[in-house]
């Protein structure tokens, strides 16, 4: 029996066991009429109590098996093993007392061993995976080769890498567990209960390692995954991981949200706030310094021609997608560099979109626009306080312009990208409609003006032009009565000579 145990001999060992069986009924019990006989049998117990003691070593040889990288085959062959070692303890235990519910001490064998296998098994999902996403060995190779990017991707790639391999593991472990317990069961009242009993047991134990599994997860994100296209990977494969485990009824998909949805906030939360803390602490550093250069910049030319006119036709290719930034921020760098970082949290929630995390994305964008506000608030009332040093002027010029700028261009800008990498089409299509219908009323107010200009030029070329009528009227009219009055005069002087002459003759 020993070397049967040490040489994996399952089958040998088995027949020896059962055989311990028979010698003990036919030696022990048959003779047992008195307690002098049964003493008599010294070498017949030795021999079975030593077989006893192996069939223990041989139990725990085959539980120690299941701990192992074993396949589906060979867990069958475990299995059943088990089965027909227990068959050899009831047997005995039939031959000792009749009087045991078999049947009970048979299902609670079987739940028994279902426990045995589900341990063994965990301990090789425990032993075969380290923690989700731990990456240290793989992070201090990286670290010797290059740098912060080259660790950051070596640690994804572990946390993949581990969410792959713990699904494996537990998909196949839940497949193993149905393969041989559930079609073990006979169609009748008893078998049912034990088969109820086994669901339960899976139950739990899937219970209990998906929470394992989530909670893991959890922690070495939080550790770990510091950019949404990691964490957009993770998700992609915990995803997979609950739709495998949907097969068999253990689908965790609405687990996920609450784990994933705060990271994804908490990372564009983040960069807004460095673009805020950013515009901060230069507008500080400028007043301290008193140095007003930093906050100005160069507008181009062409930044005025888009911020003073509309283009009707483009109305509706801005709405589907991020509008243009205000070439006007360019004058004002410490806003523009505000910006540019709100935009790069969008950019990053553009690669992880997740509809649960959108009230908290509002909630934390009305937050910035608020503390952006009182940001550009206290700056204005530090440049006005009488005594400050340095280019005094030009820097309340500066704060007084960054915060009707905020107000007039930013905030609304702010709103408007938003809603569009949020996805909201209602109020894309709002806002081309807004726009164009203040793209038609301004251009309407530029055909008016243009019409009043127009109208107004040619009444004053009209008037002009009667004026200057009526002044070569006049003029001709003056030139008529001149010429009438030389005629007359002329003929008043023939008159007056014909009367000379005539006197002469006379």
């Amino acid at each position: 029996m020993d070397a049967c145990v040490r040489s994996s001999l399952y089958e040998d060992a088995l027949s020896i066991a059962g055989f311990a069986n028979t010698l003990e009924r036919r030696h022990l019990i048959d003779s047992s009429s008195t307690e002098k006989e049964v003493e008599k049998q010294t070498v017949v117990v030795g021999v079975v109590s030593e077989i006893r003691r192996r069939e223990a070593d041989l139990r725990r040889m085959l539980i120690h098996r299941l701990r192992g990288d074993v396949t589906m085959p060979q867990c069958l062959e475990v299995v059943t093993a088990l089965r027909r070692l227990n068959g050899v303890e009831l047997e005995r235990r039939n031959n000792k007392s009749g009087e045991h519910d078999l049947e009970g001490v048979h299902a609670a064998m079987e739940m028994r061993l279902q426990v045995d296998f589900l341990e063994a098994r965990d301990a090789w999902l425990e032993g075969g995976i380290a923690k989700i996403g731990s990456a240290q060995a793989a992070a201090a190779a990286a670290s010797d080769k290059g740098g912060a990017s080259s660790r950051t991707s070596a640690q994804a790639e572990q946390i993949l890498d581990g969410i792959e391999r713990y699904r494996t593991r537990c998909f196949e472990i839940v497949t193993q567990f149905l393969a041989i317990f559930r079609g073990s069961f006979a169609p009748s009242t008893s078998s049912s209960n034990n088969q109820d009993h086994s669901f339960s047991l899976l139950s739990m134990w899937t219970a209990r390692r998906v929470q394992t599994f989530l909670t893991s997860l959890n922690s070495n994100l939080i550790s770990h995954v510091h950019d949404t296209a990691t964490l957009r990977d993770a998700l992609d494969a915990s995803s997979f991981f609950a739709s495998s485990m949907g097969r068999v009824g253990a689908d965790f998909q609405s687990l996920l949200a609450p784990i994933f949805e705060p990271l994804l906030t908490k990372m564009i939360v983040g960069y807004w706030s460095d673009g805020l803390n950013g515009m901060g602490e230069t507008l500080k550093a400028c007043r301290d310094a008193g140095i007003a250069g930093p906050l100005f910049g160069t507008e181009t030319s062409s930044s005025k021609d888009r911020s003073d006119g509309i283009n009707v036709d483009d109305v509706d290719v801005q709405s589907s997608r991020t509008p243009h930034p205000p070439r006007s921020l360019l004058a004002l760098p410490p806003l523009a560099r505000f910006l540019n970082a709100y935009l790069t949290g969008l950019n990053e929630l553009r690669r992880c979109l997740l509809p649960g995390a959108f009230p908290s994305i509002r909630l934390a964008h009305n937050k910035l626009i608020a503390d952006a506000k009182m940001a550009l608030q206290a700056n204005e009332r530090a440049a006005l306080t009488p005594g400050l040093r340095g280019e005094a002027t030009k820097l309340r010029e500066a704060a007084a312009k960054m915060k009707a700028e905020f107000d007039k261009c930013v905030e609304p800008y702010m709103k408007n990208t938003l809603e569009v990498a949020l996805g909201s089409f209602d109020y894309a299509m709002a806002e081309a409609d807004k726009a164009r219908i203040e793209a038609e009323k301004k251009a309407a107010l530029l055909a008016a003006e243009k019409a009043r200009v127009a109208a107004e030029e040619r009444a004053k070329a009209e008037a002009e032009e009667i004026a200057s009528r009526r002044k070569a009227e006049a003029e001709t009219a003056a030139a008529e009565a001149a010429m009438k009055m030389m005629t007359t005069e002329e003929q008043g002087n023939s008159n007056e000579e014909m009367k000379i002459i005539d006197g002469k003759s006379d």
